[in-house]
Formats: C-alpha cells, structure tokens, sequence
C-alpha cells in the first residue's frame, strides 16, 4: 500500500519495522529490582492546540494500580482534567528526575531534556529532518535512549502511529468539508456544507458524525446546486490516513468509483450524491517505458515512473485529500505547472453563469494535504496552515498564498500540521490503548546501560533510534543523510 512508511523506505532502504517476537506480558508483569517510575510530559510543542497525551485517566490508573509511580508535568491544556489524574493517582510535579521512562507525544524542547533517561514520542528525525537535527544533537549529547513511536508495533502487530493517521484523517475531512462551504459561499452559493464546523468545535466524533449525516441528508434531497454539483473527491492514498477521511466522508451520500469511471460521474452523475476514488499507487502511476507497475521497482527506482493523476483524473475533481508522504525522488501528484495547465483548460463562461447563479472559476475547489508536507507532493501547498487558521487561497497566476480568506481567485488550500489535535480525547484514549500494554518493558530500559544487554522485545527494540550516544545500527543511516543535505 501507498502510504507513509513505503515513501520512508523509497529514501532509505533497509529500513524496515521488526516484527514482535515475544509472548504477550500483562501489564504489571515487572521483576523486582526493575525501576517502576513513570514519568508524563506536558506537551510544550506545537503551540495552544496540542492537547493530546499519551493516556487518559483510567489509563494512568491501570497502571498505578500495577505499582508503578506515575509522575506528571502539570499542563492545563490537556484534554482530560488534572483532577481526574490526581483521583487515579498520578503525583503531579515539574520535576521528572526520578522517572527512568518519561514518554510525551511530540518532540521536546531541547531545555527541557534530562539526561540518561529512556524517552518515548514522535521525534521526526528519522529522515534527517533539518528542524529537528538539533534535538537529535541534544538527545545524543544527554545520553538518551530514544524510542520513536514511528514505526513501531504494539504486541498485536499494530503500528502505534497508526491511530493518529486515522484521527488525522478524520480531522483533515471534517476540516476540508468546512473549508468548502465557505469557499462555496464566497463563490456565490450557500450549500448544507456550510453547516459543518471545524472539528474542535464538536465535544465528540459522535457529534460530527451526527453534524456530517446531517448535511448528507440535505444533499440527499437536492440541496447542492446543479450547477455545482455533483462534488467529486479524489483520496491520493488507501493507508490509514485515507480510511479515516473516507469514515467521515461516508456521512454523505458518498458513491465511491473507480478513478475511469470519476469523468462520467462528474459530468452526467447525481447532484445529490457525491463521488469519491481511491488512489494507491498502481491506480495513477505508470512506468515511462509503458511496462507493467511492480511496486517493489517503484520504491527503489520511482524515477522510472511518473504519475497520469495531472491529464486523467485530475481534471474531474473537486478536491484532493492526500495522505501520502512524499520523497523528493517520487512523482509528484500536482506540480504547480500541473495546476497552471489544469486551470487554464477550464471552459471561459458560455454566458450561462449570472449574478444569481455564477458559474464556478474552475472544478477544482480544494485541496486538504493530511500529510502537512510543504513542496510536496502537492508542489504549490507551500506553507502548513494552523489549527486556529486552516485554510489559505493558493494563486496561481501570481504563486502567492493568502491565509484566513475565502474571497478571489485561487484553490482552498488546508494543511493543517497536527490535525488529530483537533480530536484530542479519542486520539488519545486510542493511542493509549494500544501504548498500555507495552508500558512493563519499556519500564525495564536503563539508558545507562548498553542496548546489547537489554531485555527488550523486538517491536521496542526495532524503533531505538539512539543508545548510549549514538545511533542504533539500524538508524545510522541517518548520519548520511544529514551529511548529504549538510544539516
């Protein structure tokens, strides 16, 4: 499948994820003599809207109730409330020192770093990231054992990011739905889109699901306009990612195509449906030499193929949802060319448009880039946009990028960065469902110690990414790669 961790494996090959070889503990499973102290970071990274932790309240008790000592960085943002975790029995405090494993979410400020200690969150180094290389300095300097969430299983063979793909998925739809009722209604036309909100707004997933069925039904009785619709979705990606969007998008009458079927839909197809495909990479990518698409060959020579996405899919769209990482060697979906040529093919206006009842400027609406990825695979989504400002107005007769407005010309453009952010509490509860059970070993890690000597099950041990002031063997790669981009 097309998704983030094939794009990670096209750059750097080897790298893979270890499979799980030991026999589930339950949790509390822990030796005498083992450390049982637990520390939970404040998340200080990513500004007002990370409110996301790695385990709820009934969680943390869980683990309590197992004797391990819990201690947490006060942070008033959370999701859940501090008393909650005080009547699980969490000692709040802003001193980590005594816990051995302190674990977070996001990246951690480099001040805020104790030395020798096993940490656990999504650093964003493993492709040299050059915004992060000074964290990754901090973190082999201070001796830390470094266990990223990318990439790794849980004892059933699941990836722990996984769940935020979903959430981030879900968040990225429900964003792009909002998004287009406003453009919408900048264009000239009030839709049940615009009945939407963003996805913070709601206390719940129940409740946009019910908001999201809500304008489905509305759809569903004629309520977009012929001359808009019907509105047409392409899902660059059938990874995680894109199956939480298609969950959301499934509260409308949603027919999902195939990509050849998507030109008949738009132009003869039911204004009270929508219409949706889905796009891995052997459904819009095509060897140059016109030979048949081999996935393997794709991830280690993705020059020899290029992406049919710009000339047959693309021009019957209404808005991109991608979920795919790129990799500066890959084909991209959009170039901005792409998108120049893309809009001029547009037809001028036949006279059928009017004040009342304008013609769109061109089909392509938006475009919601889950991935955040700037230059990426959609080469004009230039900048990530913010939670408290998601959406912008891409230009491409001047290439400028507007933010916070819905009026004028251009293509609505969301990328938002931490978009499960916006789905705090279930992100969260889901997230540390499946991080629970893996809480006894990862207590067993002495990061004074040598990595050889560990008694770490493979899933763990497969996502160290430094020891004892260096790079795991199988993340010394990354050395070449700071080397190679001078970072």
């Amino acid at each position: 499948m097309c998704f983030a961790l094939y794009i990670i494996y096209a750059a750097i090959e080897g790298l893979r994820v270890g499979s799980v070889n030991r026999i589930r503990r339950p949790l509390g499973y822990i030796m005498p003599g083992d450390k049982k102290v637990l520390g939970i970071r404040q998340e200080d990274y990513g500004g007002l809207w990370e409110r996301r932790t790695p385990f709820n309240p009934d969680q943390v008790k869980k683990i309590v109730d197992q004797g391990v000592k819990v201690l947490m960085e006060p942070c008033g943002r959370r999701a859940f409330p501090q008393v909650a975790y005080e009547e699980a029995g969490a000692i709040f405090t802003d001193d980590l020192s005594e816990a051995s494993l302190i674990i977070g979410i996001k990246q951690v400020p480099l001040p805020s770093i104790l030395p020798d200690k096993t940490y656990c969150f999504f650093a964003h180094v493993i492709k040299a990231q050059e915004e992060n290389m000074p964290l990754l300095d901090a973190i082999l300097k201070h001796n830390i054992r470094l266990i990223d969430y990318e990439g790794w299983l849980d004892f059933k063979g699941v990836r722990l990011d996984s769940v935020f793909g979903q959430y981030a998925g879900r968040a990225g739809m429900v964003n792009i739905l909002h998004g287009l009722g406003l453009r919408l209604l900048a264009l000239g036309y009030h839709t049940p889109l615009i009945h939407i909100a963003a996805p913070h707004s709601y206390p719940s997933l129940a409740a946009i699901r019910d908001a999201v069925k809500h304008v489905g039904a509305a759809i569903s009785k004629g309520a977009i306009p012929k001359s808009i619709g019907p509105l047409t979705f392409a899902f660059m990606g059938a990874g995680n990612v894109s199956r939480g969007a298609q969950e959301m998008l499934n509260g409308l009458p949603v027919e999902f195509v195939k990509a050849v079927e998507l030109k008949e839909k738009a132009l003869n197809g039911d204004h009270k449906k929508v219409y949706a495909t889905v796009l891995d990479c052997e459904d819009h990518l095509v060897k140059r030499d016109g030979g048949k698409f081999d996935l393997n060959e794709y991830f280690k020579q993705p020059k020899l193929y290029r992406s049919i996405f710009p000339e047959e899919i693309a021009p019957w769209v209404s808005c991109i949802i991608n979920g795919v990482l790129w990799n500066y060697d890959h084909p991209r979906t959009l170039t901005i060319e792409n998108l120049r040529n893309l809009i001029s093919q547009t037809p001028k206006d036949d006279g059928k448009g009017s004040p009342g009842t304008p013609k769109l400027p061109h089909r392509l609406l938006g475009v919601c880039d889950i991935t955040a990825d700037p230059g990426g695979s959609l080469e004009f989504v230039k900048d990530c946009t913010h939670i408290d400002s998601p959406f912008g107005l891409y230009n491409i007769n001047d290439d400028s990028f507007k933010t916070s407005t819905f009026d004028g010309p251009g293509v609505l453009v969301c990328a938002v960065s931490n978009m499960p952010s916006q789905l705090p509490e279930e992100a969260s509860s889901d997230f540390g469902d499946l991080l629970l059970p893996l809480i006894p070993d990862l207590l067993k890690s002495d990061a004074t110690k040598s990595l050889s000597q560990e008694d770490l099950p493979k899933s763990i041990y497969d996502a160290v990414i430094t020891s004892n002031g260096k790079l795991t063997p199988k993340f010394a790669y990354i050395e070449g790669l700071r080397a190679k981009a001078g970072v």
